[in-house]
Formats: structure tokens, sequence, C-alpha cells
């Protein structure tokens, strides 16, 4: 009985995390093109400010800040995504893939269609691709780091 319980408390977290991740997404996606280039302005003068004090020797450009932000979001949407899979499947969360890349991939259309109507914004077929390819790294992961834990926990 009680292992039910954690495990229903488990998917509601996941599945409210995942929604709100890709509410997040969506919201930038939503933003105009004037406040969405300050802040990547703003993350990309703190990202060079690291890289500066680790002494690395690179210059950062906004293009590139854009396009790793969209490919860490929806790494971190396949890696919640999975964890939903993983809440219904312990054992074998590897069978939903098909849905989760359905799935990510309709998030990652949705998102870059949103981008058509806000000013300044434009949707772009890389960028879906890029989503995609961050959902399936996100996904794959999820499934090493589940592999890995499992194997632990039977050595434990």
């Amino acid at each position: 009985m009680r292992k039910s319980r954690v495990s229903i408390r488990f998917r509601v977290i996941v599945f409210t995390l995942t929604a709100l991740m890709i509410l997040f997404a969506f919201f930038h996606s939503s933003m105009p093109a004037d406040l969405s280039g300050d802040e990547s302005e703003s993350v990309m003068g703190i990202l060079q400010d690291v890289l500066n004090f680790l002494r690395f020797d690179t210059q950062l450009s906004d293009h590139i800040v854009r396009k790793a932000a969209h490919f860490s979001e929806y790494t971190v949407i396949g890696m919640l995504l999975l964890s939903c899979a993983y809440s219904l499947c312990r054992t074998r969360p590897h069978k939903y893939y098909l849905q989760i890349c359905f799935f990510g991939l309709a998030t990652a259309v949705c998102d870059e269609t949103i981008q058509l109507f806000v000013e300044g914004r434009s949707g772009q077929i890389t960028d879906v691709l890029l989503d995609f390819s961050g959902i399936v790294t996100g996904t794959v992961l999820m499934l090493l780091y589940f592999a890995i834990y499992r194997k632990l926990r039977k050595i434990s």
C-alpha cells in the first residue's frame, strides 16, 4: 500500500513538472523578439563571464545561446517525458519510446508554430529538428540513468 502511494506521488510530480516545462517553453516562444533578445543577451553575458572566469578564450554569439537554450530545454522535456513513462511502467519505460518521440515532436511543432504569430519571431523547421534532437537526447540519457539505477539497486 505504501509503495503505491509513493508511485502515485512520483507520477503526479513528474507529470506536473513536464507540463510546467512545456508551458515554460511555450511562454518563451510567445515573447516578442525584443524581449526575447534582451533575455538572450543577459544569459549570454552571464555565460561569457563564466567562460572568461574559467579562462576559455571564446566569444559566444546570440545565435549559439539561443540554439543551446532550445536544445537544453527540450533535453529536459525529453528527460521528464521518459520519467513519466517510468512512472507508468518501471520495468520497461522504453516501451513508450514512440509515444515520447511523437509527443516531443508535436510539442516542438507547436512551439515553433506559436512563434509564427509573435511580432519579430519566426518558426523554423531547423528549430523543430533541434528541439526534437533534444527530446531524443533527454530520453536516451534517462534510459541510461534508469538502467544504471536498476543495476546498482540489484547490487545493494
